[in-house]
């Protein structure tokens, strides 16, 4: 007993001298940290600025203390504003949260953009920062940017909608923090803006339309010959689905399971619809993934496959609460 004692107090000794290390480490280093970021932000603004600064001020979103927006003038004097260069942020990247160092004229039409932080697929999403995509934002408005599947003109990142879209979001959340300086927009709601991307995402795929019901018949089993309707069968974000006969027997369920995995720049979240027999089995048949359906679950990095076994998961629970038909 004595030794087992010494044993614990010896351990809770050193983890106390770790824990102590780690805090003066921490200590240390914070205001380093924090120091390069704040220079990062400073070269990405002044890259992005529109030519013929003369003079510039730094200003705080009036939502958000963190941010700091940069106004350039024309003249020494300050008395006319050529453009900005702001954050603009975006939760709705395929990795997380992509965050964009973006500069505008103060029209607010895109002049270009940096990456400040992001975690997207690489080779794919991670080409947000490329040159050849960058490029083509220039002269655009930022408040009405749009990738060229949902009737805009902004040619997506191939294997990458997702990205693409959340960039152009960013562009416009830089857009509302200059309106927002000025006096035009008011404070943002953070809870009220993921409300809003969360309905959003439900409506995307909470309708059976032409293109719903597409990828729904992707995963249900085959042969779907007896197939004669689709139903949504409820759901929490996203409704379920039962395959039903002309008898309105069931002949399968689609349904969408949520799953979450930890990346190094925060949660990746995926959307995943599986498929799955009358007898509520796994229907063996390609699963779709709704965040971003050209990505194979091939292409998934750890991260990834760790919120797709999550998403498996968490549909086998919701098809046990539906009804058998």
């Amino acid at each position: 007993m004595k030794k087992i004692a010494q044993l614990v107090i010896s351990l809770t000794a050193i983890a106390a001298v770790c824990a102590a290390v780690l805090a003066v480490v921490n200590e240390i280093t914070r205001e380093r940290i924090a120091s390069i970021a704040t220079l990062k932000s400073n070269k990405a603004a002044k890259a992005v600025l529109p030519a013929g600064v003369n003079a510039i001020d730094q200003r705080k979103d009036p939502a958000d203390e963190k941010a700091v927006i940069f106004v350039a003038y024309a003249d020494a004097a300050k008395s006319k504003v050529l453009g900005y260069a702001a954050p603009g942020v975006s939760a709705s990247g395929y990795g997380g949260t992509i965050r964009l160092m973006v500069g505008l004229t103060a029209e607010r039409n895109v002049v270009s953009y940096q990456v400040l932080a992001a975690n997207e697929t690489p080779g794919l999403g991670a080409k947000l920062g490329d040159a050849a995509f960058t490029a083509q934002f220039g002269g655009k408005s930022g408040r009405a940017l749009k990738v060229k599947k949902d009737g805009g003109d902004v040619d997506a990142i191939t294997g990458a909608t997702i990205t693409s879209r959340a960039v152009c979001e960013a562009i416009a959340n830089a857009c509302a923090r200059i309106d927002r300086l000025e006096g035009r927009a008011p404070a943002a709601d953070p809870a009220a803006e993921a409300a809003a991307r969360k309905e959003a995402d439900r409506k995307a795929v909470g309708k059976i339309n032409p293109l719903t019901e597409d990828l729904v018949r992707k995963v249900l089993p085959k042969p779907a010959a007896s197939l004669k309707k689709i139903d949504a069968a409820g759901g929490d974000d996203f409704p379920s689905y039962v395959a039903l006969d002309a008898t309105g027997k069931a002949v399968g369920y689609a349904v969408v399971g949520t799953g979450e995995g930890k990346g190094p720049n925060g949660k990746i979240i995926l959307h995943i619809l599986f498929g799955f027999t009358a007898a509520k089995a796994p229907a063996m048949r390609p699963q779709v993934n709704l965040n971003q359906p050209e990505v194979t679950m091939t292409d998934m990095e750890d991260a990834q496959r760790t919120a797709l076994s999550a998403a498996m998961q968490n549909a086998i629970s919701k098809l046990s609460t539906l009804p058998a038909k």
